[in-house]
């Protein structure tokens, strides 16, 4: 099987359709929130150790080196130094490997200042960011006509002279732009993006869009990956969000996002993006306790007056804004939990008189905190839960079979009016398990409307996969 190459395509006439509208109303959260974390100076160690996180993981998913998790870590924290990186068989020299990452860091770095210069992408500036982020990268490996390798002098910031169309595990091709076409077809990429510019695209949509068509094209011999992510980068810096990390346990979803596009749907690929996106600006919710350390009870009072903040509260408006959006998707759940209490009654009750099913709107969620969320979840402002159980008859009582749980919470150690949404799953062992991996979040800049058109297919998804595993436990 060969994926034939086809010339690069614009946009869809529908391009609304290819994002949900999330990350509107969130940069407008997250543009609220950042003055806080500037000045307490957590945001600048944030973004010190996301540019490290972007610099190894960049390289890592692409093989150009292979550090552990521990490693890799280390270097977030600490720097990147060779002398943390260690001697490994089979690998290049520390000192090599902590070169490319900083050749990484150097090119992320350089997209700020470029931003504020508002210069449009051209050729010649791509050709910058390959040479940069290949400085310390010689040679590559590529495939003569036979499907042979060979190790090949690269060509840094030059389109490539041969074809580079990879074989995959399976033994199909995927073509990539011909050599001789590569021009034409970067010159109608940045003519196309500057369109775009214009059209008021949405900012996920267009990373999206770039990246994907510059990777169709895959102008250079090598190091294409590292490029299209520096440039999907410097779209969302550019509207104040974060450089797009690709992290190596994402790298399946990442791909396989890629691969959809490929057959001609970048939803895939936005909802990646904004995925990414949303978790840095999760991260932020932890940032205050997470960066100042206390050592004393002056510090401890001190960190709990910040965390206060002015007044008595969080601001009286954001509050109702949140609670109101919050309260009316609780009230939704709440609903479609009973029509399915009703359907469970009617298909499986009739047949199987020892089973019962019960609603509740029970304001907790048991053992909350020991699930692996990825925020702390602040149960104390703001924290309801709409339920089914599901029971089966005993000898003297009924027992409880199942339950599916679908908990609202606050987020962050201040309340600062963003909501997280959790669907667990009880198995008759106890065992609680997240039945999606990724909670649903809305915040007081979102319009109802908009976050119940995002939760109801997320909510119809992960009650479809709470009755699976409640099948599959029988």
């Amino acid at each position: 099987m060969v994926l034939v190459w086809q010339p690069i395509t614009d946009l869809p006439q529908d391009w609304s359709s290819l994002t949900d509208g999330e990350l509107g109303p969130l940069l407008q959260f997250w543009n609220d929130q950042r003055a806080d974390l500037e000045q307490s100076g957590a945001l600048s160690k944030f973004s010190e150790r996301l540019a490290r996180e972007w610099s190894i993981e960049t390289g890592q998913i692409e093989g150009v080196y292979n550090l552990d998790r521990g490693v890799t870590q280390t270097l977030i924290e600490h720097g990147i130094n060779a002398d943390l990186i260690g001697t490994q068989p089979g690998q290049k020299p520390p000192e090599l490997i902590a070169a490319i990452i900083q050749d990484h860091q150097e090119v992320l770095e350089g997209l700020f200042p470029f931003v504020k210069g508002d210069r449009p992408i051209s050729k010649s500036y791509i050709h910058e960011l390959h040479a940069a982020l290949l400085r310390h990268q010689d040679t590559s490996m590529m495939v003569d006509q036979f499907g042979n390798l060979f190790e090949s002098k690269l060509l840094k910031g030059k389109y490539k002279e041969r074809p580079n169309n990879p074989k995959k595990p399976d033994g199909s091709m995927h073509q990539y732009c011909p050599p001789e076409q590569v021009d034409s077809e970067m010159e109608r990429l940045l003519a196309l993006h500057a369109e775009h510019g214009q059209k008021g695209i949405p900012v996920e949509v267009e990373a999206a869009w770039l990246h994907h068509r510059f990777t169709q094209i895959h102008p250079y011999q090598d190091g294409n990956g590292r490029v299209a992510r520096a440039l999907a980068s410097l779209v969302f810096i550019k509207a104040r969000w974060f450089p797009i990390v690709v992290t190596r346990e994402e790298r399946s979803r990442y791909i396989d996002a890629l691969e959809v596009a490929d057959e001609g749907s970048l939803n895939s690929l936005v909802s990646f993006f904004v995925h990414v996106q949303r978790r840095e600006l999760t991260k932020t919710t932890r940032l205050v306790p997470d960066t100042q350390p206390i050592h004393s009870i002056s510090e401890a009072i001190a960190a709990a007056k910040r965390a206060l903040g002015p007044g008595k509260g969080p601001d009286p408006s954001i509050w109702v804004k949140a609670k109101s959006t919050a309260d009316s998707l609780v009230d939704l759940t709440a609903k479609r939990l009973e029509e399915i209490k009703i359907a469970l009654e009617d298909e499986i009750g009739k047949t199987r008189p020892d089973a019962a099913f019960t609603t509740s709107d029970a304001s907790e969620l048991p053992l909350l905190q020991l699930l692996p969320l990825p925020y702390r979840p602040n149960t104390a402002i703001y924290q309801e839960t709409r339920s089914l159980s599901i029971f089966i008859e005993g000898s003297e009582s009924l027992t409880l079979w199942a339950l599916i749980g679908i908990n609202f919470h606050g987020i962050g150690s201040k309340f600062r009016g963003l909501i997280g949404t959790i669907p667990v799953f009880y198995s008759p062992l106890g065992t609680s398990t997240m039945i999606l991996s990724e909670p649903f979040q809305t915040n007081y800049a979102e319009s109802y409307e908009s976050a119940e058109r995002r939760f109801r297919p997320w909510l119809e998804a992960s009650l479809v996969n709470a009755l699976t595993m409640w099948r599959k436990s029988l």
